[in-house]
C-alpha cells in the first residue's frame, strides 16, 4: 500500500504537498529548489511594485492609459504569480524529485518566458501595464518623482529577478548535463 502524505500548501487552503526538503534528495538540487520558490515569492512582490508603481503614475497624472495600465497590472498579479508557480516552480520540483527531462524542458520554456515577461514589465511600455524602464523616464521628465521612484524601484526589482532567473537557468542546465551528458534541449535534434 502506497502511503501519500497530506496536502500542505498553501498554509491558508492546502491543495498540494510540497516539501523540498523531505521530497528533493541531492543537497544542489533542493538548493535550486528553494531558489526557484524564492524566485516566486520575489515575483509576487515585484508585481506588487508595478502594479504601485502604475497606480503611483495615475495618481501623479503621468504617462499612458492609466485605466488600462492598472487593469494589465492586476491582471499581471492576479495571474503571472500562479502561472509561474504551477508552471516553472513546480516543473522544476519534479524534475529533481523524479529526475524527469520532459518536467526539466517544461522549466526551460516556462523560465525563458519569465525573462521576457521580465524584460516586458521592465521596459515599461506606456500602454502594456508595467511600471518600468520607459515610464520612469516620463515620470521624471515631468517631475513626478513618487511615481517616478516606485518606478525606479520596480525597474531594480524586475533587473534583479530577471537576473537571478538568468542564474538559476544556467545552474539548472549545467547540473541536469552533469548527470544526463547526452541530454538536449529538442529531442533527437543532438543540440
Amino acid at each position: 500500500m502506497v502511503e501519500t502524505k497530506g496536502k500542505n500548501w498553501p498554509p491558508c487552503h492546502p491543495i498540494i504537498y510540497h516539501d523540498i526538503q523531505a521530497e528533493i534528495l541531492e543537497s544542489e538540487a533542493i538548493q535550486m529548489a528553494e531558489t526557484s520558490y524564492k524566485l516566486w515569492l520575489a515575483y509576487i512582490v515585484t508585481l506588487i511594485f508595478n502594479l504601485a508603481a502604475v497606480i503611483a503614475s495615475a495618481a501623479s497624472g503621468g504617462a499612458g492609459d492609466l485605466i488600462i495600465q492598472i487593469l494589465l497590472a492586476s491582471i499581471y498579479l492576479l495571474i503571472w504569480p500562479i502561472f509561474d508557480f504551477i508552471s516553472r516552480h513546480l516543473s522544476l520540483y519534479r524534475a529533481f524529485k523524479y529526475d524527469n527531462l520532459n518536467s526539466y524542458r517544461f522549466f526551460f520554456l516556462i523560465t525563458f518566458l519569465d525573462i521576457l515577461f521580465g524584460v516586458f514589465i521592465g521596459i515599461g511600455f506606456l500602454a502594456g501595464g508595467g511600471g518600468g524602464l520607459i515610464a520612469m523616464i516620463y515620470n521624471f521628465q515631468h517631475k513626478l518623482i513618487v511615481a517616478g521612484v516606485f518606478n525606479a524601484i520596480c525597474v531594480f526589482l524586475v533587473l534583479s529577478l530577471t537576473m537571478f532567473h538568468t542564474i538559476l537557468f544556467r545552474k539548472v542546465y549545467k547540473y541536469l548535463k552533469s548527470l544526463h551528458e547526452d541530454w538536449n534541449v529538442i529531442p533527437g535534434t543532438g543540440k
